[in-house]
């Protein structure tokens, strides 16, 4: 687990070497966005993902990662 762990921080310092900041800055950034619980008739739920910010964009894009419009919830 720890080789993996290790091997997913190289990766992207490697990704995100253009955006001068370290793999712990980028992920500190990574986790301000927060998913929104929209419930539908009091019942249905389900996460909205919000549009992410600029500097949210950037680190995501950089590791090519997409995000979904929306998750299910989880109660």
């Amino acid at each position: 687990m720890v080789m993996m762990a290790y091997r997913i921080i190289q990766e992207l310092a490697v990704r995100w070497q253009h955006l001068d900041m370290t793999v712990e800055e980028g992920i500190g950034e990574l986790s301000t966005l927060c998913a929104n619980e929209v419930s539908f008739n009091g019942k249905e739920k389900c996460n909205q993902i919000p549009e992410p910010r600029t500097s949210v964009k950037k680190l995501l894009e950089a590791a090519n990662i997409q995000l979904p419009d929306v998750l299910p919830s989880r109660g």
